[in-house]
């Protein structure tokens, strides 16, 4: 805001919802002289604001002598509508882009749509050889690196249920054609956290992705790196691409709101 434009701010409710922000994973519970000593107020201002925010469904009281405060549904409301309105494509871009950047390799994103991966994103490589799927083309899941991790946010038995009657076709040496072989390539990538692919489609060309997670934790899409074996695939390259490939999954999903539960 310039010198020169009206000053429109309303401490009271800057104030309300400075103490909001105060409460953290590692500090769940907060007492009046908390907030007072946090935001420089006195009791009296920090009691008349918690009291606002109780009265209003944001807090809680606590405590065998009920003076302490935690956040109430309702505060933790807003946060789900927040996360749930978020465009997942829109915030994981710049993400892409940077892995992209960094690594010199092709880098995409996909969603699920039934047995198949739908490519939603690309940032394309220079290199000679690189992968040139596009936008909007879709591959079978069960024979795909993104496909694969994007099923290992699937029971075992959810699995099962999707390929039911549905044929598994074989398109490199790794791929599993049998619905047995399949769930156990799932559950090392679900156990994992990444997967590998080898020539899935095209000869020499390596792809590693790791999953998305929303707010819940549900893996909502998957990124990954896809370029030249002759580039890739040696044991300190591809350490070093799968961890990027992991941080920047991970960066993406704590942007949806996802945190690690331990």
């Amino acid at each position: 805001m310039s010198d020169t434009e009206p000053n429109y701010i309303a401490p009271a409710l800057q104030r309300g919802l400075a103490i909001l922000e105060l409460f953290t994973p590692q500090r769940r519970v907060l007492t009046l002289s908390d907030m007072a000593k946090a935001l420089g107020i006195g009791r009296a201002s920090a009691f008349r604001l918690a009291f606002t925010l109780e009265h209003l469904g944001y807090l809680d009281r606590t405590g065998s002598d009920g003076k302490a405060y935690r956040l109430a549904p309702r505060a933790m409301q807003i946060g789900y509508h927040y996360l749930s309105g978020l465009d997942c494509a829109e915030v994981a871009i710049p993400f892409i882009d940077a892995l992209r950047d960094a690594t010199q390799i092709s880098a995409h994103m996909g969603v699920r749509d039934g047995t198949e991966v739908v490519y939603v994103y690309r940032a394309h490589s220079h290199m000679t050889l690189s992968s040139n799927i596009a936008v909007g083309y879709r591959l079978p899941a069960h024979a795909t690196a993104m496909g694969r991790i994007l099923l290992s946010g699937l029971s075992d038995e959810a699995i099962a249920q999707l390929y039911t009657g549905v044929r598994l076709d074989r398109f490199s040496e790794a791929t599993a054609v049998t619905l047995t072989s399949l769930i156990q390539q799932v559950a090392t990538d679900r156990a994992r956290g990444w997967t590998l692919n080898r020539s899935s489609f095209v000869s020499g060309i390596v792809a590693i992705a790791a999953p998305v997670r929303d707010h819940r934790g549900a893996v909502v899409a998957a990124i990954n790196l896809s370029g030249p074996s002759a580039v890739m695939d040696t044991p300190s390259m591809l350490d070093h691409l799968t961890a990027k490939v992991v941080d920047t999954a991970a960066g993406i999903s704590r942007q949806l709101g996802w945190t690690v539960r331990v």
